[in-house]
């Protein structure tokens, strides 16, 4: 009796992600629908860090688990930068794993912010790759500081190779498969597969009360934002655009949630300006529904970014978040923002270096309530069409499917 050949076997797709399951359905709750349905069509296996073993709550048929010996603290810079150094130390074993032992037919990193990780998989595996690129976190820096640029670029370059060599590729933008176009990859290989939100997980509700306890009145207009405050965000450049108009008009309030580099300099503005009742930095919120409550609480949702190249292909949270709570957003003139944003339909659009821009739209939008609720609704009706979960889900799960069978000999 033969063994039966290799390609009668189920197929075998692998999924790497840095943070973990538990990270991962935080950042695209369609994970664990993925994975359920990848389940079904074949074998499927998940590896990453080990966060109080969150992969059992994921317990499908045709699903397995593979954890790492560490956790990481998104909230801490720090522990990120020595978890991410860890995550680089456990690739080679990971890829001798695939490679020999479970042989996988498709790895699929839904992660690009570490550089290189996708081709020293691609290397050591000798197994097809498929690998999410969404965002530059190098160029961030490198942009900025001379002495990283030429890293940046040759770090880069090896990351086109990757890109290149991949079995496939996800984006989350237009923008951003155009980029990849431009650089070589064939049409084909290249697959836009938006953000995805459940829909009752950011929803419009009445935050009347919330709204007392952070002392802001019916007649107050507020902006929020939330996010990691990294200086790439840009938070700290609108505070200061907007200090002298909060000065002369008490009922502009601004709502900051999150943490990060930039909390500390915005609470000494905060201080130094005497406008701690004006702005209110809340700090890391514990859940969704915290932030979606805050949220609620605000008048306009902001989406900035200061305008760095990698800024244009990434669709933030803040954006999606914010539509899906029904806010008319005041954001940032991105290419990838356009791709969502239409001006004067769900929000308006600013030049993230031009201050006299985003007063003159911040003005619009304070004066007119009537305005901010249709545009709001305009907003949260297309945020339920584009990033649609079901939609996404199986798409991701289609082309994974594709992928794989592309890559298996």
């Amino acid at each position: 009796m033969t063994a039966p050949a290799s390609n009668d076997r189920k197929l075998r797709v692998a999924l790497l992600y840095r943070y973990g399951v538990h990270d991962h359905k935080e950042l695209y709750p369609i994970i664990p629908e993925v994975l359920r349905q990848l389940g079904r069509q074949c074998e499927a296996l998940y590896m990453g860090p080990n966060r109080r073993r969150a992969g059992i709550q994921y317990r499908f048929p045709g699903v397995s688990y593979r954890f790492l010996p560490f956790t990481v603290n998104r909230a801490s810079t720090f522990d990120k930068i020595t978890k991410a150094l860890l995550w680089y130390a456990c690739l080679p074993f990971v890829a001798f794993f695939f490679r020999f032992v479970w042989r996988a037919d498709l790895i699929w990193i839904d992660e690009s912010s570490l550089p290189a990780q996708g081709r020293l998989m691609q290397m050591i595996s000798g197994r097809p790759l498929a690998i999410t690129v969404c965002d530059f976190f190098l160029s961030i820096y490198s942009e900025k500081i001379s002495w990283l640029r030429p890293w940046g670029i040759w770090l880069n370059a090896i990351d086109q190779k990757s890109w290149l060599k991949a079995a496939g590729l996800f984006t989350r933008s237009e923008s951003l498969r155009r980029y990849l176009l431009a650089r070589g990859v064939s049409p084909e290989r290249v697959v836009v597969a938006r953000d995805a939100v459940l829909p009752d997980l950011f929803v419009p509700g009445d935050a009347a009360a919330l709204r007392r306890k952070l002392g802001f009145g019916d007649a107050d207009v507020v902006l929020c934002h939330h996010g990691i405050l990294h200086p790439n965000k840009g938070i700290l450049r609108v505070v200061r655009w907007m200090l002298p108009i909060m000065k002369s008009d008490p009922h502009l309030k601004l709502l900051i949630i999150g943490g990060g580099p930039d909390l500390e300099p915005l609470r000494e503005l905060v201080r130094k300006n005497q406008l701690q009742n004006q702005i209110i930095l809340t700090g890391w919120l514990a859940s969704h529904a915290e932030v979606n409550a805050h949220l609620n609480a605000a008048d306009i949702g902001l989406v900035m970014r200061v305008g760095q190249s990698s800024d244009h292909f990434h669709v933030t949270g803040a954006l999606i978040h914010s539509m899906m709570c029904a806010l008319p957003v005041l954001a940032c003139r991105l290419e990838d923002i356009q791709e969502i944003v239409t001006e004067g339909q769900e929000g308006v659009l600013f030049d993230p270096d031009s201050a006299g821009e985003f007063l003159q739209k911040l003005d619009v939008l304070k004066q007119n309530a009537a305005r901010r609720r249709e545009m709001g609704q305009k907003g949260r009706t297309k945020a339920l069409a584009e990033f649609n979960p079901e939609h996404i889900a199986k798409q991701t799960v289609e082309t994974l499917i594709r992928f794989a069978r592309r890559g298996r000999p």
